[in-house]
């Protein structure tokens, strides 16, 4: 009889050590009923692994620009430099003799009348 209650003791005591570490599940073995029962453990959830996926393709306008144009600073040839001082000296030309024209008239008109 000792050693019927020595291994009862055993069994009981691996039992309770298991239901200890049973990390979420449960279990059991039927004692009441003829026969050992034993039950399936209840179903556990997984968490499915994390899916990563490329992200969608995103557009950005580029903002306009607005700019000037740089100066551009025109030299002209000695050609061109020099049409433009005989043109210059024709002016003078012509308005030297407008004035000695109207000198002329106006000594004319007054020459008379004295």
């Amino acid at each position: 009889m000792f050693k019927l209650a020595a291994a009862g003791l055993v069994a009981a005591g691996a039992l309770f050590a298991v239901a200890s570490a049973n990390a979420g599940t449960s279990w059991s073995i039927g004692v009441n009923v003829p026969g050992v029962v034993v039950s399936e453990p209840a179903p556990v959830y997984y968490e499915p692994a994390p899916v990563y996926s490329r992200p969608a393709p995103t557009y950005y306008q580029p903002a306009p620009v607005y700019s000037t144009p740089a100066p551009v600073y025109y030299e002209p040839s000695w050609e061109e430099r020099r049409a433009q001082r005989w043109e210059e000296r024709r002016a003078e030309r012509r308005e030297w003799r407008r004035h000695q024209w109207e000198r002329e008239q106006y000594r004319r008109y007054y020459e008379g009348r004295d």
